[in-house]
């Protein structure tokens, strides 16, 4: 059961959030703070294991330039399908985290959450287009 003082802060908070309470623009409450922080935390660390894919990614295709891998590398094309599914599962991500921004934080977040979806908006762009094209290198590599 809330304090009496907790339930009116949360039933202000509902009404900032349905735009009700402009008078509250540009007003910084801690809760908001803490739950922007939270946010914060939990894309820089969905961030980190993106990166850390992008890192394997790079060791493949890396063995692939060195032609250090004998044979076939996806005869199966299992690896190629993984890929796209990666691929497209960034892309997802990217377009839910642009609008939980939007419906959520009205296009308007502190500068610590802001910097993290920047962040991640990155390495989830450069982690889909590193998954294209070892791809391509894979198609290449079986061909020769």
């Amino acid at each position: 059961m809330l304090p009496a003082i907790l339930k009116h802060i949360v039933a202000t908070l509902r009404r900032f959030g349905s735009g009700e309470a402009d008078f509250l623009d540009g007003l910084r409450l801690p809760g908001g703070l803490f739950a922007q922080t939270r946010c914060a935390r939990r894309i820089d660390a969905t961030a980190r294991r993106i990166a850390a894919m992008g890192v394997k990614i790079g060791r493949l295709s890396g063995r692939l330039h060195a032609r250090a891998i004998p044979g076939l590398v996806d005869a199966d094309r299992s690896l190629r399908r993984m890929l796209g599914e990666l691929r497209e599962d960034l892309g997802g991500m990217r377009r839910d985290l642009a609008l939980w921004h939007v419906r959520e934080c009205h296009g308007r977040a502190g500068a610590r959450l802001e910097t993290a979806i920047a962040q991640l908006n990155r390495i989830a762009s450069e982690t889909q287009a590193a998954a294209e094209r070892l791809v391509q290198e894979i198609e290449e590599y079986d061909r020769a």
